[in-house]
């Protein structure tokens, strides 16, 4: 069998390829990077190392890697000849990745060869979707040429995955726990799973709620509260105790919601949360306050980690505070080499930040959320100062 797979970065390497592998495939590397994809090429292989387990070396071999730039026809026959397409290469480049796929799949059209599976393996809602709408706005096959050609279930991933170098050589650290969700109706076969250790179902939304408002709301929060305190390193975050506890509590909001959302027992939703505390908790990891918190504007959107679930729990009568702390903490996050965090701070110093949460939160005034946000923003605001 063989995959192609789009991004050879640390969640292409790291977690795709390396169940591709698994699962038995053949799999071709998609990447620009020339350094990377010579490295792979001399041996036909690369290393993980798997961090739980005392950095334990992994091999994955039968992979080779291409460029789209320089080696686009062989791309392209690859194509036509995969049993399986994946991509991870940020949500935003699909529009970039998109030309290529397109032409390998309508020559598959042409030599009319067999449906292939096209998993967008993205941390985004709907991603396969979205790729599949940038090789349809490229005109080059209908909707129905295309449906007859491909198929794109939606995913949802998650997995630690770092890059590193040993001994001259670009590796990824990899945590033992991961969880690939793919959507089982949209398969070419829904009785044929294609990825051996990946969860199967026929309602992902929940599952990308539940990584979005546990543990990218849980990373989050943590994140900014802990830059308050004066943190810049996770691990000193995650070796706080009252923070940790906290980070729970804000966990345990979004995990009530959940429940009362999509019918998660208690005993999944705290194991779920077990797993996400571990996972920022391993020894060894280092993660920076910077990189957790980038993006604050974009974090502060109505459907994003903090601000979706708050609104959710208040429309439930779903406690909230801990949620609401966290928003509130977002507006005073200080990074001056982040263009977000830049503009965040100017509008609360020129507008105000009652003006500044509805700007970006869409939380109006008037509702008690809004005030429940400022009145935290103003307590936070005194705890930095003394921090």
């Amino acid at each position: 069998m063989k995959a192609v797979h789009f991004g050879a970065g640390s969640i292409g390497r790291g977690f795709i390829a390396d169940l591709l592998h698994d699962s038995g495939y053949d799999v071709t590397l998609v990447d620009v990077n020339s350094q990377l994809n010579q490295q792979i090429n001399q041996t036909h292989s690369y290393h993980l190392y798997v961090i739980e387990e005392n950095y334990q070396e992994k091999t994955i071999d039968r992979v080779k890697a291409l460029s789209p730039i320089e080696e686009t026809n062989e791309v392209i026959q690859e194509i036509i000849s995969a049993d399986i397409l994946t991509t991870a290469v940020w949500a935003d480049n699909l529009p970039k990745v998109a030309p290529t796929i397109s032409e390998g799949l309508y020559q598959r059209f042409l030599q009319s060869k067999e449906r292939i599976n096209v998993l967008a393996c993205e941390n985004a809602m709907f991603n396969s979707e979205i790729l599949k709408k940038e090789i349809l706005k490229l005109g080059q096959l209908t909707e129905k040429e295309l449906e007859q050609v491909a198929t794109f279930p939606n995913t949802a991933v998650d997995r630690m995955v770092l890059e590193d170098e040993r001994k001259g050589e670009k590796v990824i650290n990899i945590g033992v726990d991961f969880e690939l969700v793919i959507e089982r109706n949209k398969l070419v076969d829904p009785k044929n799973l294609p990825i051996k250790g990946a969860e199967y179902t026929d309602d992902l939304v929940k599952y990308i709620e539940r990584k979005l408002y546990i543990i990218n709301c849980g990373h989050a929060w943590s994140g900014y509260m802990g830059a308050i305190k004066g943190y810049d390193v996770m691990s000193d975050i995650f070796a706080d105790e009252q923070l940790v506890e906290a980070t729970r509590e804000v966990m345990g909001e979004s995990a009530s919601l959940l429940a009362k959302k999509y019918g998660f027992t208690p005993e999944d939703l705290a194991g779920y949360i077990d797993f996400a505390i571990r996972r920022f908790q391993t020894p060894g990891v280092v993660d920076t306050v910077a990189r957790v918190c980038r993006s604050p504007i974009r974090k502060l959107e109505p459907n994003e980690r903090l601000v979706g679930p708050a609104m959710q729990c208040e429309k439930n009568q779903l406690k909230n505070d801990r949620l609401l702390e966290g928003i509130a903490a977002v507006f005073l996050f200080d990074n001056p080499e982040d263009q977000q965090s830049r503009d965040l701070l100017t509008y609360v110093k020129e507008n105000g930040v009652s003006d500044a949460v509805t700007h970006y939160t869409g939380l109006l005034s008037e509702s008690s959320m809004h005030q429940k946000v400022v009145k935290k923003y103003t307590q936070l605001q005194k705890i930095k100062g003394e921090n």
